[in-house]
């Protein structure tokens, strides 16, 4: 029998025949997008197009800290795998924190925990979609949300938003109309505190309301609630699942957006008889242990100072891009002004499609998210969302003078 060798490029020789690569592009299941949707390759020098943190508001000595110790207490237990839930530990901390901020009354055993939010995105969209399943997001909404429901084949119907989000009468139409067209809503996907990308936030009346045309019309709800903690002032309105006394309020939520995307640690809470279920679909998913021990022991002794910490900040660089902005674009650009979270929504002239510029932007350094990323109908040509979070001030005010540079090349900000 003849040795195999490798040749220095990687093909098969087999004595004097050589092997071609094997091509895949045939066997790919439909619809798998070709590269991440902010591409794969080298981080452009200003990357506002995802929502990053500060990187100097990551707690690395508390966690390393924190880390030990939980180590040393359980550190034996990683040689089991976690319980398809995650770790009961921080499940119960989850549940006292969405009892104190969110005014929620949850049993760990309604919790799951997910590596990073869109886990959750992906198991409440599994679990209740078929190919063809309609369901109801706002108007505009987070682009790695349409992503998966698209992966998913689902109709997606964007509801009108004013300045609070997701308009109440709004969603009572769309609702009638889809039914008239027999189309029953499997549920509304609606992110109320400090929306992805718009930056809205739902007062409680206007929650009452939303969850009023949801009961009355028998349509559930999955409330995203992963920015909450980001709040740089005004009054916090309890979640929208607080009010619910139907079981008919899905929920999730995120460490990922307090200490760091990299931890990749959020969670979800559903009603108990649905817990079996997800639990069998993000089977062998379940987060690190070692991320979740470190933002246990971390979180239960610095939660409350981190928090302040990490806003502050925040609201900082949002107001350095919101002048930024002004000085580079003027009133050529329309900004939100959010009270919390992490991006910034902007407005340019009709007519401009500010997709189109995106290639030379990347090309320069810059890149940012495209409106019609974040549009169950893909038509919000102009408008974009920035992410403030991560540069520094002085990297904010360049990145955007650039960005506005290739914005006036193009035409877009007459």
């Amino acid at each position: 029998m003849r040795a195999t060798k490798w040749s220095s490029k990687g093909s098969v020789q087999k004595g004097s025949h050589m092997a071609s690569r094997f091509d895949f592009t045939s066997r790919i299941a439909k619809d798998i997008p070709e590269q991440p949707p902010w591409g794969s390759g080298p981080r452009p020098s200003y990357n506002f197009g995802v929502g990053f943190l500060d990187p100097e508001t990551f707690p690395s000595e508390g966690l390393h800290e924190a880390l030990g110790r939980a180590l040393k207490e359980l550190g034996s237990d990683l040689v089991l795998y976690p319980h398809v839930q995650g770790l009961l530990s921080l499940r119960e901390l989850i549940a006292e924190k969405l009892e104190q901020h969110r005014g929620m009354q949850v049993d760990p055993e309604q919790i799951i925990i997910t590596p990073g939010s869109t886990q959750a995105i992906v198991l409440f969209t599994q679990i209740f979609t078929n190919p063809g399943d309609t369901i109801i997001t706002e108007q505009f909404t987070h682009s790695g949300t349409l992503n998966i429901m698209n992966r998913f084949h689902a109709n997606i119907v964007g509801v009108g938003m004013d300045e609070e989000g997701m308009r109440p009468d709004a969603l009572d139409q769309t609702i009638v109309d889809l039914r008239q067209q027999g189309q029953e809503p499997k549920f509304i996907f609606t992110i109320p505190t400090f929306q992805n990308p718009v930056g809205t936030d739902m007062g409680v009346q206007r929650r009452q309301d939303i969850l009023e045309v949801a009961q009355r019309r028998g349509v559930p709800i999955y409330e995203d609630d992963c920015y909450v903690d980001l709040r740089f002032s005004g009054d916090a309105s309890p979640a929208i699942y607080s009010y619910d006394r139907s079981d008919m309020v899905l929920y999730s939520g995120s460490f990922s957006k307090i200490v760091g995307p990299g931890m990749r640690l959020g969670w979800l809470v559903a009603p108990k008889e649905l817990v079996p279920r997800l639990s069998a679909l993000n089977l062998g998913a379940s987060p690190s242990q070692f991320a979740a021990l470190a933002t246990l022991y971390y979180l239960r002794d610095h939660m409350e100072e981190h928090l302040s910490e990490l806003c502050s900040t925040l609201a900082a660089k949002r107001d350095t891009m919101l002048a930024a902005l002004g000085e580079s674009m003027g009133a050529a650009v329309d900004s939100t002004h959010p009270e919390g979270g992490l991006y910034l929504w902007l407005h340019l002239p009709e007519g401009a499609n500010v997709a189109a510029a995106l290639d030379k932007a990347r090309q320069r350094g810059v890149t940012f998210g495209p409106g019609t990323s974040f549009s169950p109908s893909r038509d919000a040509h102009n408008y974009l969302r920035l992410c403030f979070g991560y540069y520094d001030h002085q990297d904010i005010r360049d990145g955007v003078a650039l960005l506005a540079d290739v914005f006036a090349e193009e035409g877009l900000l007459a």
